[in-house]
């Protein structure tokens, strides 16, 4: 069973993440994930990440998910934005992460 859905509503692409990811999950990630970058103009549309059914990121995962976030800047989202739970642990993870990537334009719901 897939731990992501990706798709495009009007000008945004959506993607909505559930579970901790293993690396085979976060390689048929990659794999959507340009597949639908593909088929939009990035420029013209927002990123809106759901994380709210993600798992606490492991210090092994850390790395990989940070270059998914330079994966993210270098697309060219107009903006990004992710809805998280109240979890202030994932919050600060995926901040820093954020941060480290270079993504200016990031909003955590």
């Amino acid at each position: 069973m897939e731990k992501f859905s990706i798709s495009v509503s009007g000008n945004a692409l959506k993607i909505v993440l559930d579970g901790k990811f293993g690396d085979e999950d976060i390689a048929s990630f990659g794999v959507a994930y340009q597949k639908a970058v593909s088929k939009i103009n990035p420029a013209q549309v927002s990123l809106e990440l759901d994380a709210r059914n993600m798992g606490v990121i492991t210090q092994d995962k850390q790395d990989k998910l940070k270059g998914f976030f330079i994966l993210y800047k270098q697309t060219g989202f107009k903006k990004v934005t992710l809805r998280m739970t109240d979890s202030a642990i994932l919050a600060m993870q995926v901040r820093r992460l954020a941060k480290e990537a270079g993504i200016e334009d990031f909003e955590i719901k």
